[in-house]
């Protein structure tokens, strides 16, 4: 955005051809600036109806009477309770809107590449035509396989020969459906990395758009806006916008002291913040756009009013691009008289500070919009501007179909600020957001005038109670005089009181005292309430359910009540839709033309268009979770649906379903592949698990064949014991034998050994015989 300071308006720094050139220029920016005061003032007296109903919304929300009815109350001794029940349904839509508008784990809104459909589309379209040429290719070798074959069987020559013919003829035709092939391929691929590269310039220029939104707290001025709106019926945004906001820098400046001596000294200035583009809610008591304009986009300038006191205006007067002379001029001049508004008092009294109108604030007109070419011409001319001159016609003959806009700073009959418009579509750089539109103006209508009149209905039967029981509450008690009189003389009824009876000839019907009950009403005014609540949650469209109340007769299941919850939405819907079109897409569509006018990144740079996403999140979280869910689990590990679905897409939704910050949980893609690249590195789980089994049970058979050793071993070593043992015993019963036979261990040991000896030899006897006997039939004698 090129901002300038107007030169020549108080102290002329640069004398033009001559002196009456120069004041002839100078009479037509200052008649052109009164042009604008006076099209301002129009402006302020055209809207003075719309801020009396601003003013009535605003102690309808507060909950405050006009001075006038708190006037007539006082003065008939009434109640002046107000049951307000306007803050609480305003408070709620504000709340509502925030959480549909600005969910906490998404944007309310994103852009795509503009061909992605036409894109998306050539390029099924090339790869059906690759495959057909491919199945086409198959289909003709699988032929010319079976003429080849044919030819080399055939018999006759002249058969083989024509077969041979038509083999060359089909190959000749392959190589045509192999060309086709291969550039429908080639086109499709080509096809695929445009809009591969489309979308990611597209999420490159999302990102940075993200960032900037950030920066300037977008959420935020819009929660402020869709309070506006809520209250008094409009909610004004801006941007983007550059160039307001400074910033201090010391910068080094070389200076000659008194000896001639040259030397560096650091000065702090004040220069321009151009980092990044912002937006910001204006406040709607100071925001005029075209009184005769329905639609932003019919209203023929805008104008902004700036009421600052005079340490604010010297901070504004320290931004480079402000004329300085006129700033000075201005301050000395002081504040202009009458120009203060009046609803800056009337608002202090509806939050209970009661203030004097100030008196000394400088009112600062901000006007954006088209400027005729002469006049542009003239403030180009004034200021030495020779780029907007350029962009006039050279000769001097302006085309009257030549609009241009810009923006102009002034206070008092003085330029202090002029810019050309810093787009180059020169869209508006308003957005106006009603909750309840007038088809014939810009300001729309809020929550407290839609329910303006069942709410005084409300106060007036609440009101008529309370007086009601107040008169109700005691009986009215008539006194004779002339029959009693108290004896402390006062005639307050009191309890245990004396009354003193007078001598005087009345009537015997007649009583000293007579009671009279006041009629209680409560119950038909609580019916009027009743009826006045029902007609508010009609006339509002906000129920009890989309409150946070669930009131009487409503379902208690989840499943029921997500379904109630759904249908009270539809009101919501047509606001947030409201608020899509006519806010979300304009602001993010003039950002996207900044970014791609004044940013250096050639990477963000594309054809795009904006996706409004505020309406798209109305549907009950908890049955988009359940269905979601359901989904997962039905599609997931399906062998033919569960590949065409797009799993980690799939898993991050039913995190923000549940209000869960997806990217704090699940992985990107990114970190998955990363983590799915170590896996395959790395040994597969289940054989690892296979691996683990067999080593374990290797070592249980390891450990079962020591134990069983073991034991071995230990019966080994009882067996040997068993038999020293054994062996110990037979000696000592051998000994004891020897004893008692009178024998030695050793001459008994020779007997036996005889005998044994004895033995054997009868035994040898008697196989011999046994041999014999087999061998010849004929026994020898002896034993057989």
């Amino acid at each position: 955005m090129r901002a300038h300071a107007i030169k020549g308006q108080t102290e002329p720094q640069g004398a033009p051809e001559s002196d009456k050139d120069e004041m002839a220029l100078q009479g037509r920016i200052e008649a052109y600036i009164g042009k604008l005061e006076a099209e301002a003032k129009r402006r302020v007296d055209l809207r003075k109806h719309v801020e009396t109903r601003w003013l009535d919304d605003l102690r309808q929300y507060h909950g405050r009477y006009s001075d006038q009815e708190e006037a007539d109350f006082k003065k008939n001794k009434g109640s002046r309770v107000y049951l307000n029940l306007t803050r609480p349904k305003t408070n709620a839509l504000m709340a509502r809107l925030w959480d549909l508008l600005f969910p906490t784990d998404d944007r309310n809104w994103g852009i795509g590449p503009t061909p992605v459909p036409e894109l998306t589309e050539q390029a099924e379209e090339a790869l059906k035509l690759a495959d057909d040429a491919k199945e086409t290719l198959e289909a003709r070798r699988g032929k010319l396989q079976e003429i080849e074959q044919a030819a080399n069987n055939a018999q006759d020559e002249q058969a083989r020969a024509e077969l041979e013919q038509q083999a060359q003829q089909l190959a000749a035709d392959m190589e045509g459906a192999e060309a086709v092939a291969s550039e429908a391929q080639k086109a499709a691929d080509d096809l695929h990395a445009a809009l591969g590269e489309a979308t990611s310039r597209a999420e490159l220029m999302e990102k940075e758009m993200e960032d900037q939104l950030k920066g300037c707290g977008y959420q935020a001025e819009c929660r402020d806006m869709i309070a506006d709106a809520c209250k008094i019926g409009i909610g004004i945004l801006k941007g983007p916008v550059l160039g307001d906001k400074t910033k201090q820098k010391w910068e080094a400046h070389t200076v000659t002291d008194s000896d001639g001596n040259e030397r560096v000294m650091h000065v702090l200035s004040n220069v321009k913040d151009d980092a990044a583009p912002s937006a910001h809610r204006v406040d709607p008591w100071a925001f005029f756009p075209d009184p005769d304009a329905a639609r932003v986009e019919d209203c023929e300038g805008f104008l902004e009013r700036h009421l600052m006191n005079r340490t604010k205006f010297r901070k504004f007067a320290r931004h480079p691009d402000v004329n300085k002379d006129a700033a000075r001029a201005i301050l000395k001049e002081g504040a202009g008289a009458g120009q203060m508004p009046s609803y800056l008092v009337d608002l202090s009294n509806i939050t209970g500070q009661k203030s004097e109108s100030p008196s000394d604030l400088f009112t600062i007109w901000e006007y954006t919009g088209p400027v005729e070419p002469e006049d542009l011409a003239d403030l180009a001319r004034a200021m030495d501007d020779d780029e907007t001159l350029d962009l006039l016609d050279e000769d001097g003959d302006i085309d009257p179909l030549v609009e241009m806009h810009a923006k102009i700073w002034f206070c008092q009959g003085k330029v202090l600020k002029f810019a050309l418009h810093q787009l180059d579509s020169g869209e508006p750089i308003y957005s106006v957001f009603n909750p309840e539109e007038d088809e014939h103006s810009l300001f729309g209508f809020g929550l407290p005038y839609l329910m303006r009149d069942n709410q005084s209905i409300l106060n007036a039967a609440n009101r008529m109670m309370m007086d009601n029981a107040g008169l109700s509450v005691s009986p009215q008690v008539v006194v004779n005089k002339k029959m009693v009189r108290p004896e402390n003389s006062d005639w307050t009824m009191e309890p245990r009181k004396v009354w003193i009876r007078e001598d005087v000839d009345t009537d015997p019907r007649l009583k000293p005292f007579e009671v009279f009950n006041i009629q209680s009403n409560q119950a038909e005014l609580a019916a009027i309430m009743d009826m006045a609540r029902q007609g508010m949650d009609e006339t509002a469209s906000l129920p009890q359910i989309a409150q946070g109340e669930q009131g009487a007769g409503v379902t208690k299941t989840a499943q029921g009540m997500a379904l109630l919850m759904n249908s009270a939405n539809v009101v919501f819907r047509r606001i947030v839709k409201n608020f899509d079109d006519n806010v979300t897409v304009p602001m993010i569509r003039r950002f996207y033309h900044w970014n791609m006018q004044f940013s250096s990144k050639d990477a963000i740079k594309g054809d795009y268009e904006v996706d409004a996403r505020g309406s798209s999140v109305l549907l009950v979280r908890e049955m988009m979770a359940q269905n979601l869910i359901m989904i997962a689990q039905m599609f997931g590990d399906h062998p033919v649906y569960g590949e065409w679905l797009k799993h980690s897409n799939l898993l991050k939704q039913i995190f923000r379903a549940h209000m869960i910050p997806a990217d704090e949980i699940a992985k990107s893609n990114r970190e998955y592949e990363a983590d799915a690249e170590k896996k395959s590195q790395q040994p597969d789980p289940q054989a690892q698990a296979m691996q683990a089994e067999l080593q374990l049970k290797q070592d249980e058979i390891s450990v079962r064949r020591e134990e069983i050793e073991a034991k071995r071993e230990i019966a080994n070593m009882d067996n040997d014991t068993k038999r020293y043992v054994a062996d110990r015993s037979f000696d000592a019963v051998m000994e004891k034998l020897a004893e008692g036979l009178n024998t030695t261990r050793e001459q008994l040991d020779a007997k036996i050994q005889i005998e044994g000896n004895r033995e054997d030899a009868k035994e040898r006897r008697l196989a011999v015989e046994v041999a014999e006997k087999q061998r010849t039939g004929v026994s020898a004698g002896g034993a057989i």
